[in-house]
């Protein structure tokens, strides 16, 4: 197999386990049930807007430090806190808990840049409209 073949399933793969979410419509819900007992007041201002600061933040971050730590730790940070944020939705109870696990959410989020750039890096010029088929796909 080729390498920019081998790096571009790889990638697919991840990118398909990183955007795979079912229980993403259901969180709202989640946290307005008994179980976690939020208002939706406090979903609305003090929990969701902190994924979409720490998203921006993160974003910025991600794109200055994805060079020069290069793209493997990046991804591999981006696919922690994946695993933060749905452990964070299942042990965590209290405000400042949930806050703490937008914040990973945002950075989550942001870790897309790493992803989509590094394909980019790694494959040669010629073969970039078969790897962005594939990705977007």
């Amino acid at each position: 197999m080729e390498t920019w073949l081998k790096i571009s399933s790889i990638l697919c793969i991840f990118g398909f386990l990183k955007e795979f979410r079912p229980s993403e419509p259901y969180i709202t819900p989640y946290l307005m049930s008994p179980h976690m007992n939020f208002t939706q007041e406090q979903i609305s201002q003090d929990l969701y807007p902190v994924s979409i600061y720490a998203n921006m933040l993160s974003l910025i971050i991600v794109f200055l430090v994805t060079d020069l730590l290069r793209y493997k730790i990046v991804i591999i940070a981006d696919a922690l806190s994946g695993v933060c944020v749905y452990c964070g939705l299942i042990l965590f109870k209290s405000l400042f808990a949930m806050q703490v696990v937008e914040v990973f959410y945002g950075l989550f989020m942001a870790g897309e840049v790493a992803y989509y750039t590094y394909i980019y890096a790694k494959v040669e010029k010629e073969h970039f409209q078969e790897v962005t088929s594939h990705t977007r796909s």
